[in-house]
Parts: structure tokens; C-alpha cells; sequence
């Protein structure tokens, strides 16, 4: 077994962040006796002068327009197991270690990413495009990885004899030791943790117990370090607050690409698509504006999805600025891929996308399909559906526009006249039919041609000979 531990130091900061783009100084702060003090702050606040530890009234002296939030570890929490979510398109055991770290085995996923680079590559891109910070360590235990993570040790250690090298360069706090242990090892000289693995055991076991003693054995893998896996749930929840509030439905977009990004995670790791998106931008004082996004296709990536929220969001009218962006699958759709990637998502055509995309912009109600009956009469060889929707064997039709009602033709010089005399072409299709709709018809139909070109669908009534009707137009 191989771990990956993924370490998130501004974890505290980013779940602020990841709503907005950049240009808007943030900071988190922690109360103490004296009031707020940042504890961390982004790029934009560091560049005013403002410093962690620095005090929230000082703060705000270097920069009035600062947002300083209180930490909020329920919120961090979230965060988490939102990303552990995520993560499950890596790994099928994923671990949560709280406050600000995960653990995926990933031995078994190395095979499938062809090695350890393509692994943490991709695991780096993925976390990039989330709007988090990572140091990811690979090594054969998960207390020895997360260790070495939360000490900024940033790559592979391979094999426990390597790994007990790493842990011995490192200070006795980077341990996470109970603080009676860390200060009676202290008063004995040791400051290193070079020093306390040098110690026997038996020693240790009398002075501190038997328990210390145990961790040190999983910590270098001498003993078995099981993990609860995390159970991700059976539908998604994705919930972004943002930090402060927004006006326009295009200032949305930078959150939802991170919602729909770890959605896609989900769904990947359950091998998953969705066939329908469920959205609300909650107010301050109003109730949330809700739309929905219909898929013709099951999806299970986030750039196509995207591209129809945008759509879709170009007829959302913000009755108040946004404060949070949910989104919710209810009902996600298990699929196996027949061939191809195992990430490479639910195939979609290009015809499929471009009615996905219409329905987005114009409305689902405004785009409909036609369905073919099994009818022998033009006029009821079909009838309005939802593109894509299947429906038997029809009448023939050639025209490209049906007319909803023949239009009667005026008779020149015994022919049928449309713009000038029509060139009415040699064979005609015959349609004897209808007689359990009502009257019985009898009609010859021929494509005809105008004096300009223009191609026509016309028909002559048997029982009228005389009488020519226009019925369909070609493209």
C-alpha cells in the first residue's frame, strides 16, 4: 500500500477565496483577549502590509476596504469532505484527517495513471483548479505522509528505510505530539526526532505508556495503521459562500467551474453522469433564484456543463446580489463506458451539444424535436416531441417547411401557377389514405420548380384532377 497525503495549510483562508477572483483583499482572523488578529491573508492584503498575527484594527489602518472573517471550522469541515468527494476520482479509499488534511491509498491507481508522476500531476491540476493550496507526500505509511506533508516535505519517499530518514530530520513538534509527552522529552534532551526514534523502546513504553510506543511502530510501518475510509453520499450537495456579495450572474461563473469541477469528481468516482443540474443563488433578504439544466445526455465533466450554464445564465435576472451558490444532483446515473478512458466521460455529439446549448439560452419550452408517426398523410406523419425523442416510422416527406394548411394553387393556361408557371416534375408519389380520420384521400404529389428555382411540394387531387395544393417548401 502507498498513501498520499494531502496537506492544506491556508486551508482557513482558501474556503473564503474560492468564490472569488482575484482583487478583493481577504483575510481570516482568530479572537484572542485583545480582539481579532488576521491569521492569514491573500496576496492582495499581504501587498497593502498586512502580516499574519497583525492586529484587525491595524489591519484595517493599511487597508480600509479589507475583509476580515472570523475563522469558521465547520465551514473548513465542509470543505474537506467536500474535497474527499473530489478525491474519490483518484483513489476508492479515501481517508479524512482533520483539520486540514487527507489521505488517499493510491497503490492500486498507479497502474491506471501510468506512475507516480501522471498521479500527482494530476492530482496538482485538480486541486489548482478547486482554488487550494496542497503538499502532497507519497510514502508507504499514512501517519509517515501526513507528517511529512504538514513539515512542507513536497514529493515521493519510497520504502519505510527512506521514510524513517525523512521523520528523523524533522523537529519533535513536527511530530504532533500530546504536549506532556513533547515537554517531558524536552527536559530529557531530546529536541529531534532523530533523537526520540533512538530511544528504546521498552523505555519509552515505561515512561509514557504503551501507546506512544505503538504509534511509533505504524508511524514506520512496522504495524498495521488501518483507515476509516470516508463514505461519500449517494447524491451531491455543493454548497459555495462567497465573501462578499455579487452583482451580476458573469461574476458567478469563476464559483460554479469549482462547483461543477467537484462534482465531477464525484461522479467520476462513483462512475457516475447527470443528467440534470439544479441551481440556486441564495440572497440576503429574498428567496434564492432557482433554475434547472436538462442534459440530453448523461455528463460526467465539467467544461460542457459549463458552457451550458453560462447559456442558461445569460436569461437569469439577479433580483438581489448573490451571497452562496448551491447546486444539487438528486439522482445520479451509474454508467459503464464500453470502451475508451475510464475518465474520458459519457460521449456526446456535436448535434446533441447544439440543442443542449440552444435549450440553455432560449429555454427548454422554446426547442422541441419532431417526431415521425406511423401515418401515410403528410399532415399527421408527425407531431412536436423533446429533441431526441424517439418515435416510429412516418409518411414520407421530402420538404424541409410543411405549410400547416395546403395552400390552393391558381390554375394558368391549365397548369399550376406560384410566382409564374411551375415546371412540375415527372413522377409523382401517390397517397390513397385516411379514411379513419375522415374523408378519404387521393393525392399525387410532384416536386415542382418555379420560374427563380425555387423547389415546391405540390399535389394534385385525384377525385378534383383540376385542383393543384402547394403543401411543402424545400430547403
Amino acid at each position: 500500500m502507498r498513501w498520499l497525503a494531502l496537506h492544506l495549510p491556508i486551508l482557513s483562508l482558501e474556503v473564503l477565496t474560492r468564490g472569488l477572483g482575484q482583487g478583493l483583499p481577504l483575510a481570516v482572523g482568530e479572537r484572542d483577549r485583545a480582539g481579532p488578529r488576521v491569521l492569514l491573508c491573500n496576496a492582495q492584503a499581504a501587498r497593502r502590509g498586512i502580516v499574519p498575527g497583525m492586529p484587525g484594527a491595524a489591519a484595517r489602518a493599511l487597508a480600509a476596504d479589507l475583509r476580515l472573517i472570523e475563522r469558521d471550522p465547520e465551514r473548513e469541515a465542509r470543505a474537506l469532505e467536500a474535497l474527499a468527494v473530489w478525491a474519490g476520482r483518484f483513489s476508492s479509499q479515501v481517508s479524512l484527517y482533520p483539520p486540514r488534511g487527507l489521505l488517499l491509498e493510491v497503490g492500486r491507481s498507479l497502474r491506471l495513471f501510468r506512475g507516480v508522476v501522471p498521479l500527482l500531476a494530476a492530482v496538482r491540476a485538480g486541486l489548482q483548479g478547486l482554488g487550494y493550496r496542497a503538499v502532497l507526500c507519497l510514502a508507504p505509511t499514512p501517519e509517515g505522509a501526513m507528517r511529512l506533508a504538514c513539515a512542507s516535505v513536497d514529493g515521493v519517499v519510497e520504502g519505510r528505510q527512506r521514510l524513517a530518514q525523512f521523520l528523523a530530520e524533522l523537529p519533535l513538534e513536527g511530530l504532533a505530539l500530546a504536549p506532556t509527552v513533547l515537554d517531558a522529552l524536552h527536559r530529557m534532551g531530546v529536541d529531534r526526532c532523530e533523537g526520540l526514534l533512538g530511544l528504546p523502546r521498552a523505555g519509552l513504553a515505561r515512561r509514557f505508556g504503551i501507546g506512544l510506543v505503538q504509534w511509533l511502530e505504524r508511524l514506520l510501518g512496522e504495524a498495521p495503521d488501518p483507515r476509516a475510509p470516508f463514505e461519500p453520499p449517494d447524491r451531491y450537495r455543493g454548497r459555495l459562500e462567497l465573501p462578499a456579495e455579487v452583482q451580476d450572474v458573469h461574476g458567478l461563473l469563476f464559483g460554479i467551474r469549482r462547483l461543477l469541477l467537484e462534482l465531477s469528481g464525484f461522479l467520476v468516482g462513483r462512475q457516475a453522469a447527470v443528467s440534470r443540474l439544479d441551481w440556486a443563488l441564495v440572497h440576503a433578504d429574498l428567496p434564492a433564484t432557482r433554475f434547472s439544466l436538462e442534459l440530453l445526455e448523461p455528463q460526467s465533466e465539467s467544461a460542457p456543463m459549463l458552457d451550458l450554464v453560462r447559456e442558461r445564465l445569460e436569461r437569469v435576472d439577479l433580483p438581489a446580489p448573490v451571497r452562496e451558490i448551491w447546486l444539487a444532483v438528486d439522482h445520479p446515473i451509474l454508467c459503464v463506458e464500453r470502451t475508451g478512458d475510464l475518465f474520458s466521460g459519457v460521449a456526446v455529439t456535436g448535434e446533441t451539444r447544439l440543442i443542449e446549448r440552444l435549450r440553455a439560452r432560449l429555454g427548454g419550452e422554446r426547442v422541441k424535436g419532431i417526431m415521425l408517426l406511423a401515418d401515410p398523410l403528410p399532415e399527421r406523419a408527425w407531431r412536436e416531441g423533446s429533441p431526441g425523442e424517439g418515435g416510429g416510422a412516418g409518411g414520407e416527406c421530402g420538404a424541409l417547411w410543411l405549410l400547416s394548411e395546403p395552400l390552393p394553387l391558381e390554375l394558368r393556361g391549365g397548369g399550376p401557377w406560384h410566382g409564374g408557371r411551375l415546371e412540375i416534375g415527372p413522377e409523382p408519389q401517390r397517397i390513397e389514405s385516411g379514411w379513419w380520420h375522415g374523408p378519404d384521400q387521393a393525392r399525387d404529389y410532384y416536386v415542382a420548380r418555379t420560374p427563380s428555382g425555387e423547389r415546391l411540394w405540390v399535389y394534385r387531387e385525384r377525385r378534383s384532377p383540376g385542383r393543384w395544393l402547394l403543401h411543402g417548401i424545400f430547403g
